[in-house]
């Protein structure tokens, strides 16, 4: 078990390998905004709790948690505790698609970003088959469910493949999730970008903040100085 503090943050995250949280979660956290009308926020797929312990420095809402795998979910729990957010946090262990949340404030989530494939592509590893596969959560049920377990006015935030973006807006079109913020992340100036971070209000106004994208790379390994300045600190996602 390794204990270190999150990146750009004070408070600590606890975890072995295999069962870490990777960069996504870290600009989705960065992402995020919280008004004060913001009264509980539920985290889908919330793995080891780090996105979680990252909202708790913006927001004084309630905390919940879902996670699909007991070892990730446990772990979770133990994070909640470590940071002294028991008292504040509610980590469930179940399918989200088979839970009853009912007019939730926000739902954050960096869900599977990869369509189920052959069998024989599948990780030999069961936690990363489920975390990376849309195996127990395909993309058209999750966000139909979040639209459902959101209340009039809620807020949605995910991250994702850029490459799927044109599927996600059309999804997010039919089910009432209307974009507010997009920001797309590059890893070098002139690459495609390889992952979108996106905001929605359910019912939301047509008008939208496309926010100047962010590029992490300048040369090999080493970090441009806008995207150190917007993770806040070193990075060891390992």
């Amino acid at each position: 078990m390794i204990k270190r503090a999150l990146i750009g943050s004070p408070l600590l995250i606890e975890q072995t390998k295999g069962h870490s949280f990777n960069l996504d979660t870290v600009l989705l956290a960065k992402f995020l905004k919280f008004s004060t009308k913001i009264k509980n926020v539920l985290d889908v797929g919330t793995g080891n709790g780090a996105l979680l312990i990252y909202a708790s420095e913006l927001t004084k809402a309630k905390l919940m948690g879902i996670e699909f795998q007991d070892i990730r979910y446990n772990l979770a729990i133990s994070n909640m505790k470590l940071n002294h957010l028991e008292d504040r946090s509610e980590i469930v262990l179940g399918d989200y698609l088979t839970q009853t949340y009912h007019h939730l404030d926000c739902i954050i989530s960096n869900p599977p970003f990869f369509n189920t494939p052959e069998k024989s592509k599948l990780s030999q590893d069961e936690g990363s088959r489920i975390a990376r596969h849309e195996l127990n959560l395909p993309l058209e049920d999750f966000i139909k469910k979040v639209s459902v377990d959101l209340k009039f006015g809620g807020y949605f935030y995910m991250v994702h493949r850029a490459d799927r973006f044109t599927e996600i807006m059309r999804l997010l079109d039919r089910y009432q999730l209307v974009v507010k913020r997009l920001k797309f992340v590059h890893p070098y100036m002139d690459k495609p970008a390889n992952h979108v971070l996106i905001q929605c209000i359910k019912q939301g106004g047509q008008s939208l903040i496309l926010e100047p994208p962010l590029i992490i790379y300048k040369d090999k390994h080493e970090y441009t100085k806008a995207f150190e300045d917007y993770i806040g600190g070193k990075i060891d996602v390992t």
